[in-house]
This record gives structure tokens, C-alpha cells and sequence, in this order.
């Protein structure tokens, strides 16, 4: 029960903050060297592995990069494209789909890929830069029962060993 809380506090759920983290948080395409092609973020929205899941779990070539992929060809009939069995007709559909959407990513040669902290780009981010965004909201007051202010959900080996 105490890890959903957690989980819930870094999501932002119930939370005036919201999901402040990653909502400051922005990629920057590069030549992507470094961007894993399936795992990681080379949009705004989620990873391929998410995206496209079952395209995730058949492929083999699962710890490529970007740069990699794109050398062996993303296109139709491109060597990018390993699975570890034939593909079904709609998992045909979702590999279409995967590159279609790979149509809008640019890869810029001169330049690596980069994580901006949006507040401040200049010096990244920093605790105090982090600290500013979730105290200059306005204070919300929540009542709480007294009954549940020293209810304890961890379970007491838990307890004794903090």
C-alpha cells in the first residue's frame, strides 16, 4: 500500500503538481547515437516499446539504436525489421503504422541527443530549480482524520528496520 503512494506521488495523481517531473521535461533529437530505437523516448509522448508493443516483444533487435536502425533501413523491405517469426497480416498493418510515424522523427547529424529541463535550459536541472516549481503553487490545505494521520500500512519489520 505504501509503494502505490509513493508511485501515485511521483505520478502526480490527486496531486494540485500534477506529474511535474516529466511535464518539464523535453527530448531533443539528434544524430541519435545514443537514442535506443524501441526503448527509448524520441518523442514527446511514450517509447516504442510502449507504442507498439507487440512489434516489442517479436523483434530481435530489440537494443538497437536509432542511428543503427535507420543505417539498416526502416523503410519497406528494410534489414531493420528482424522478428522471430513471420508476421501475421495485422501485425503487417502495425509495422506500416510504426513506419509511418518514424517518417516524422528527423535526425540531425551535427548535433547529440539531449534531455531539457525545460524551466531553466541553460543550467539544466537542478534540485533548488525543482524545489521553486513545486513551491511557488498555491498552498491547498487538506484535512486529514486524525485516525488516519498515525495509521501505519507498513508492515513492521518494515518499520523497525527505518
Amino acid at each position: 500500500m505504501w509503494w502505490r503512494e509513493i508511485v501515485s506521488i511521483r505520478d502526480g495523481v490527486g496531486s494540485m503538481v500534477g506529474n511535474w517531473f516529466s511535464d518539464n521535461l523535453r527530448f531533443r533529437v539528434g544524430n541519435d547515437a545514443s537514442t535506443l530505437f524501441l526503448l527509448d523516448r524520441c518523442t514527446d509522448d511514450a517509447p516504442l516499446c510502449v507504442r507498439f508493443r507487440r512489434l516489442y516483444d517479436l523483434s530481435e533487435n530489440k537494443s538497437s539504436t536509432m542511428a543503427q536502425m535507420f543505417d539498416w533501413g526502416w523503410g519497406e523491405g528494410g534489414e531493420a525489421w528482424k522478428w522471430r517469426r513471420r508476421l501475421w497480416t495485422w501485425e503487417d498493418k502495425l509495422v506500416e503504422e510504426c513506419m509511418n510515424f518514424l517518417l516524422t522523427v528527423v535526425m540531425q547529424v551535427d548535433s547529440v541527443d539531449v534531455w531539457l529541463w525545460v524551466p531553466d535550459p541553460v543550467a539544466g536541472y537542478l534540485p533548488s530549480g525543482a524545489y521553486r516549481i513545486l513551491t511557488d503553487r498555491p498552498v491547498t490545505h487538506v484535512v486529514v482524520p486524525a485516525a488516519q494521520l498515525w495509521r501505519n500500512d507498513v508492515h513492521l519489520k518494515v518499520l523497525v528496520f527505518s
